[in-house]
């Protein structure tokens, strides 16, 4: 079983905390894996996704779990900024917690994906914690959301705008076009971004398929490389719920991509 560090803190907030799992018994600095939850950046908690500690820290993974602020009490860009933050916080006491910052794995689920990518591209948020892009070694998304001006007011009706994602969001990320492509990973894909691993679920939140297509255009386009899995008979949330072994589709995947960058 792995060791558990509950509830670290990183910030005053109490909503600035993280659980860290670390592999038993290794005595090497574990790589690890920053699992950012989802919940439509209004909702969610660490505690719902432990069972991936359960799966990745025998392979020897330490697997993080950070809590954020959550909108609207506290609007975007809280959360970005939350994330960052927890990942400086695990850096500047990686000797301490027998933490390898060189290679981390950036991963999360739905706005948590779009947390994941977001902060492995974009310039500012992993700047501000005195880390580089290159020691982000991947981002795994999990029906992730990476253009948000496809959901912004302006876009209904021009462009596959989607009325109650509209309004929805505006709590959020407010008004301004220029704040969601800010907001947007899609809009940061640069040369030199890291490789992305991008699911969705057939029976995925409407424009999943779209969003990580396009997403994976963007980083080829720039001289990355991404890979888009789509899968079967799944929905948004048991697409991870209904993993029930390392054989399922989404756990070979995952699996491959992990070992592609190490």
């Amino acid at each position: 079983m792995p060791s558990a560090l509950n509830d670290l803190a990183y910030g005053a907030h109490d909503r600035q905390a993280l659980d860290l799992f670390l592999p038993a018994g290794q005595n090497a600095p574990a790589r690890l894996f920053f699992f950012i939850h989802g919940g439509g950046w209004r909702g969610g908690d660490k505690s719902e996704y432990h069972a991936l500690a359960q799966a990745l820290t025998p392979f020897g993974y330490a697997v993080a779990f950070p809590n954020y602020r959550l909108a609207p009490a506290d609007p975007y860009p809280a959360q970005i900024a939350d994330v960052a933050s927890a990942l400086g916080y695990l850096a500047a006491n990686a000797r301490d917690l027998n933490l390898d910052l060189a290679g981390v794995c950036l991963a999360g689920h739905s706005s948590g994906g779009h947390l994941a990518s977001l902060l492995a591209l974009h310039p500012a948020y992993l700047a501000a914690q005195h880390l580089h892009p290159r020691q982000i070694a991947g981002v795994v998304s999990i029906c992730g959301v990476y253009d948000l001006l496809r959901y912004h007011p302006s876009a209904n009706g021009h462009g596959g705008g989607v009325p109650q994602f509209a309004e929805y969001l505006t709590a959020i990320f407010g008004s301004d076009p220029a704040a969601y492509a800010a907001a947007s990973p899609l809009t940061h894909a640069a040369a030199g971004a890291p490789p992305h691993f991008l699911a969705y679920a057939e029976r995925d939140y409407p424009g999943a398929d779209e969003q990580a297509m396009a997403m994976r255009d963007r980083l080829e386009a720039a001289g990355g490389r991404a890979r888009v899995l789509r899968v079967s008979d799944r929905d948004h949330v048991t697409i991870l719920t209904g993993v029930r072994s390392m054989l399922d589709p989404l756990a070979v995947n995952l699996a491959l991509f992990l070992r592609s960058i190490r």
